[in-house]
Parts: structure tokens; C-alpha cells; sequence
């Protein structure tokens, strides 16, 4: 199994850098444009967390045996925990994710919690109540941008910012949630919290078959309108971030935010076709941001 490590030989911390960024460029989509205007340092540092989190999704995603999903997640905690502890084996990966979270000072309890996270998609298909979806949210994705904002470097005088990194996770998660509603539902899985079904009369049944109606896009309305409430933290956070980390996460925001007014704008219908933007505007909302990076080099 590709998480296991120990035994055969090391490689190079610049080798493991080089496979992390491949891995980003090739599957990163939305994040990779956000990145590629940081410092080669943090854009290989941040490259090296994606990897972990994706190689850890892919190791949680067996549909067709849970209990596998679950091991193969455990094996990759252990291996995790072994290469903080000085043996990364020859996994390829971990020598540039140790590396990145003690430069960065990441506290290695995001790391297991992101990997908490990926063992409730293995176990767990239905939410009953907002707290629910909310830990989901947290575990996935707030995680990732707890430990991004420390590769970003930021200030924190008033003590909110890893609040508000924790709260833009959680915009950015309920945005794929909704858009990925559809291809959620084909897998048995639904990240809404039931509460919220129930408050607009959406069966389980009608949501998992695809079926629209104006109480369907009642509840979507809903939901857009919680996650819009968590932008702002995203738009409190920008400030406190340095260097070339600002203009990236308003890429990253600019980006998502806008993944969410498209689902408005067509009426809150995510059955049809699913959400998604163009490369070119993707690029042109990251534009920006991406000048704004040269200028300040």
C-alpha cells in the first residue's frame, strides 16, 4: 500500500518536494491558480499539505468496502506519525510534508484531524443536524486552511485569525457541498444536514433521485445563504495574511465565492448541470491577485 512506510530507501527531501508539486498541478484545480503566485518556499510547502490531504482523501474513497477505507486511512496515519518520528521510509511524499509542517510550525493534531475527517466520508453517509455537517466541514477543510494560513504567515494582534481561517474553510467546503450535490447523492451520500430537509419538506428519497422542485431550491437558497455568512470571515482573515499568502487566498476566495453566485444566478439549480468555472475565468479572477504578487516582489 502506497501510505505504509518503513523499509526501503529515502528519498531526497528535493525529489519528495518535486513529486508534491506534481501531484498539485495535475488534480489542485481551483487551489493550484491561488498558488502559483506564492515564493517558491511556500508554494513547494503548500504544494507538500495538498498532497497529504489528497493522497488522503484517495485512501478513504473505497465505495465499495468501508472497512478498507478505514485501514488504508489508519495506514497512512501511521506512516504519518513514523515520519514525524524520523522514518519516512520510501514513501515519496512525507519527507516534503515533514519538512513543511515543522518549518512552518504547523501543529502535527491538523494533520490527524484532517485524516479524522476523511475517516467519517468512509463511515459516514447522512448528517442529522448542522453541528454534524459543520464538524465534517471543519475536519476536511478548515484544517487545510488552519495549517495554509501558517505557510501563508500572517498577523494575529487581535487573536481571530485562526477563527476566521477556520470559518473560511468552512465557506469553501459548503460551496463544493452544494455543488457536488448531484454527484454526492450517486454515492448514497448526503452532507446537508437532514434537519434542514426536513424544514423544507425534502425527502431523502427526492434529493438522492434528482428531483427538482421549488422546495428543492428552497433549501438550496438556504444553504447559499448560510455559507455566504462565512465569506466574511474570509474577507476579516485577508488582512492578516503577509507577503504573497494575501493575494493568494483572495484568489482563493475570489475563486470559490463566485462558484457560489453561480449557483444563484441559475436559480439554485445544482441538478441540471454541475457548478463549475472556466480555466480562463478562474484565471481571470486569480488575475489579479497574480499582479498583485509581482508587484510586491
Amino acid at each position: 500500500m502506497a501510505s505504509e512506510s518503513g523499509g526501503g530507501v529515502p528519498v531526497p527531501l528535493k525529489e519528495s518536494y518535486a513529486r508534491c508539486v506534481a501531484v498539485t498541478r495535475e488534480r489542485a484545480g481551483n487551489f493550484h491558480f491561488a498558488f502559483q503566485v506564492l515564493p517558491e518556499e511556500r508554494y513547494r510547502g503548500i504544494c507538500a499539505l495538498y498532497a497529504f490531504a489528497r493522497l488522503a482523501d484517495d485512501y478513504s474513497d473505497d465505495e465499495a468496502d468501508s472497512q478498507r477505507a478505514l485501514a488504508s486511512t489508519q495506514a497512512w496515519r501511521t506512516a504519518f506519525d513514523r515520519a514525524m518520528a524520523g522514518d519516512c521510509g520510501d514513501n515519496p511524499y512525507l519527507p516534503a510534508v515533514v519538512d513543511t509542517v515543522r518549518r512552518f510550525k504547523i501543529d502535527p493534531k491538523y494533520c490527524h484531524e484532517l485524516l479524522d475527517g476523511t475517516a467519517m466520508d468512509a463511515t459516514v453517509k447522512r448528517y442529522e443536524t448542522w453541528d454534524q455537517t459543520y464538524l465534517y466541514c471543519y475536519r476536511v477543510a478548515s484544517v487545510v486552511g488552519l495549517m495554509t494560513i501558517h505557510v501563508f504567515g500572517f498577523r494575529d494582534e487581535s487573536g481571530k485569525a485562526l477563527k476566521l481561517a477556520e470559518e473560511t474553510g468552512i465557506a469553501f467546503q459548503m460551496t463544493n457541498i452544494l455543488r457536488d450535490i448531484k454527484e454526492d447523492a450517486g454515492r448514497d451520500r448526503i452532507y446537508l444536514p437532514l434537519a434542514d430537509l426536513a424544514q423544507f419538506n425534502v425527502s431523502e428519497a427526492v434529493l438522492l433521485a434528482g428531483q427538482d422542485s421549488p422546495a428543492f431550491r428552497e433549501l438550496i437558497r438556504f444553504e447559499v445563504e448560510r455559507a455566504k455568512t462565512y465569506y466574511t470571515a474570509a474577507e476579516q482573515l485577508t488582512p492578516m495574511i503577509e507577503g504573497a499568502g494575501r493575494p493568494a487566498l483572495e484568489a482563493l476566495v475570489k475563486i470559490y465565492r463566485r462558484l457560489l453566485e453561480e449557483i444563484e444566478r441559475r436559480g439554485y439549480d445544482v441538478l441540471s448541470e454541475r457548478v463549475a468555472l472556466s480555466g480562463l475565468e478562474k484565471a481571470k479572477l486569480a488575475g489579479g491577485a497574480v499582479l498583485k504578487a509581482w508587484i510586491s516582489r
